[in-house]
C-alpha cells in the first residue's frame, strides 16, 4: 500500500512542471539523488553492520577473536551469487528474445529483487537467532550465524554485478549518490553501533578467594543486539522502495538516458546475441558526473575515449584496492588496532566507516579525470596498507606505542578507507563512459579481489598464525574513565583530535 501511494504521489506531483519546469527539474534531481542514495546503502549494509557489532558479538561466541577471519571466509564463499549471477547473464545473451537489450534488464530487476528481498529476511533471523550454536566434529560453532552471514554476503557481493549496471541507464550525475549511499552502508551502522555503545568496558581488578586478576567491567548497552538488526532490516526494507520507485515510478523516468549507458556496448545480431561495440562515444554521452564543464579529459587532454591499456589499468587498480579493502585487511584489522587497546580499537572500525560516504562526497566536485591523480591515490593508498600490515605483524607490541602510535594507526585506517572510496567512485565515473558491461566487469574484478584477498588473509590469520593476537585486556595509555558519560566525553575528545 505504501509503495502504491508513493509512485501516484510523484506521478501526480509530475503534472507541475508545466508551471514551474526549472524548480521541479531541480526539485526531481535532489529527490531522485535520493532515492540513489537510500538505494545504495542496501548493497553492503547488512554485512557492515555485522563488522561493528564485532566488539558485541565477540565476546558471546565460541570463536572469540577469530570470528573476523570466519566473516571474511564466508563473505568470499558468497562470491557464487556473482558467478550464477553472470552464468544467466550470458544465457540470456546467447539466446533469441525480441527485447531491445537481450532481456538483460528485466534479469537486473528480478536480482535486484530477489537479493534485497533475502538480505532483508536474513537480517531480520540474524535479530533472533545469531547466538545459537552447535557442535559440528565436537567443537563448538556459531552454526546460525555463520550460515546467515553466508546469504547475506550472497545478497552483497551480487550486489555488486547488478546495481552499477542498473545504474548505467540513468543520468551520470547519479553515479556519485549512489556511491555516498554505498558509504552510508558503513556509516548508518557504524553511528547506531556508537549509539549503542557497543562492546565498550574498563579494567577493574578483583578478588577471588584472595586472587586477584583483571576482568572486563562491561558499560551496559542502550539496545540489545537484537534492536540492531531490526533497524538494519527496516533501513532494507527503504531500500526496496526507492529501488522500486527508481525502476517503475514516472517521476524517475525522465532522468532515464534517451540512449542509455545501459545499451552501450550491447549489438543485437540476427542470433540475438550480445556483442561489445568498441567504437568511440560521443562527448555528450561520455560526460562524467565529476566533471564540471567540457568533456571529459583523461592522462593530459585525451578525449572520453578510453585505450585498452588505460580500460584494463582501471579494472587492475579496482581489483588491487577491493583485494586489500575488502579482503586482506579487514582479517588483520583487530591485530593492528586491538594492541593499543579495546578504545581505539572500536574507534578505527567505526570512524574508518565514517570517512567512507564522506569521501564519496567528493565525487560531485569538478576535478577532470586524470590517471597522474589516479596513480598518487593508488600510492597513497598502498602506502596505508603496508603499514597496517606491518604494525598488524608485530601484535602485540607494535613498534609504535603510545597514544601518539594509536592514534596514528587510527588515522591510517580512516586515511585508507576514504581513499580506496574516492578511488572506486573515480574509477567507476571514467568506466562510465563504456557503458553496461565495463560497469558489469568493474563489479566482477571487485569480488575477485575480495575473494583472493580474504583467502590470503585467512591462511595468514588462522592456518599459519602469522598475525599473534593482542590480551584480551590489553589498555596502553588509555584513560581511567569510570562511567557512560566520561567515555562519551573521551570518544568526543579523540573525535576533534582526529
Amino acid at each position: 500500500m505504501l509503495i502504491i501511494i508513493m509512485t501516484t504521489f510523484l506521478n501526480k506531483y509530475q503534472l507541475i512542471d508545466q508551471a514551474h519546469p526549472k524548480l521541479i527539474m531541480n526539485v526531481k534531481t535532489v529527490i531522485t539523488i535520493l532515492l540513489f542514495i537510500v538505494f545504495g546503502w542496501s548493497s553492503w549494509i547488512d554485512v557492515n553492520g555485522l563488522w561493528v557489532e564485532l566488539p558485541v558479538m565477540v565476546h558471546q561466541l565460541p570463536e572469540g577473536w577469530n570470528l573476523p577471519s570466519y566473516f571474511t571466509v564466508m563473505i568470499q564463499l558468497a562470491n557464487i551469487g556473482p558467478l550464477a549471477y553472470g552464468l544467466v547473464k550470458y544465457l540470456c545473451r546467447r539466446r533469441p528474445l525480441n527485447s531491445e537489450d537481450g532481456g538483460l534488464q528485466t534479469l537486473e530487476t528480478v536480482t535486484i529483487f530477489i537479493i534485497t528481498g533475502v538480505g532483508m529476511l536474513a537480517t531480520l533471523l540474524l535479530a533472533f537467532f545469531w547466538h545459537e550454536t552447535s557442535f559440528i566434529g565436537g567443537v563448538e560453532h556459531s552454526t546460525v550465524l555463520l550460515v546467515l552471514v553466508f546469504f547475506l554476503s550472497l545478497v552483497d557481493c551480487t550486489s555488486s554485478v547488478t546495481f552499477l549496471p542498473f545504474l548505467s541507464r540513468f543520468k551520470a550525475i547519479y553515479m556519485t549518490p549512489f556511491y555516498i549511499g554505498e558509504g552510508l552502508s558503513g556509516l548508518l551502522p557504524t553511528a547506531l553501533a556508537f549509539i549503542q555503545g557497543s562492546g565498550e568496558y574498563s579494567c577493574v581488578n578483583q578478588t577471588t578467594n584472595g586472587t586477584s586478576s583483571i576482568q572486563p567491567n562491561y558499560y551496559p548497552l542502550l539496545f540489545p543486539v537484537q534492536d540492531f538488526f531490526v533497524v538494519l532490516c527496516c533501513m532494507l526494507s527503504l531500500s526496496i522502495l526507492a529501488f522500486i520507485v527508481l525502476r517503475y515510478s514516472g517521476y524517475c523516468r525522465s532522468e532515464v538516458c534517451d540512449k542509455p549507458e545501459y545499451l552501450k556496448g550491447y549489438q543485437s545480431s540476427n542470433t540475438g546475441s550480445e556483442r561489445f561495440a568498441n567504437s568511440t562515444v560521443t562527448e555528450s554521452q561520455a560526460t562524467l558526473p565529476v566533471v564540471d564543464s567540457g568533456s571529459p579529459m583523461i592522462s593530459g587532454g585525451q578525449k572520453s575515449g578510453l585505450t585498452t591499456v588505460q580500460y584494463f589499468s582501471l579494472l587492475g587498480v579496482m581489483a588491487l584496492v577491493s583485494c586489500l579493502a575488502n579482503g586482506a585487511l579487514p582479517s588483520i584489522q583487530i591485530y593492528s588496532l586491538l594492541p593499543y587497546g579495546q578504545l581505539y580499537y572500536s574507534l578505527g572500525v567505526k570512524l574508518a566507516m565514517l570517512a567512507n560516504p564522506l569521501a564519496c562526497f567528493l565525487g560531485f566536485c569538478a576535478f577532470r579525470q586524470s590517471f597522474i591523480v589516479l596513480n598518487i591515490l593508488t600510492a597513497v593508498a598502498m602506502a596505508s596498507a603496508a603499514y597496517i600490515i606491518v604494525i598488524a605483524s608485530y601484535s602485540p607490541t607494535p613498534p609504535v606505542e603510545g597514544v601518539a602510535g594509536a592514534v596514528f594507526m587510527v588515522l591510517v585506517w580512516i586515511i585508507f578507507t576514504a581513499v580506496v572510496s574516492y578511488l572506486k567512485v573515480y574509477i567507476s565515473s571514467i568506466l562510465l563512459k563504456k557503458g553496461h558491461s565495463a560497469l558489469f566487469w568493474a563489479g566482477v574484478v571487485t569480488q575477485v579481489g575480495s575473494c583472493v584477498g580474504a583467502i590470503v588473509a585467512f591462511i595468514c590469520t588462522t592456518v599459519a598464525q602469522l598475525f599473534t593476537p593482542a590480551p584480551f585486556l590489553l589498555n596502553v595509555h588509555l584513560p581511567n574513565v569510570s562511567n557512560s558519560s566520561g567515555l562519551a566525553k573521551y570518544y568526543m575528545k579523540m573525535f576533534y583530535l582526529l
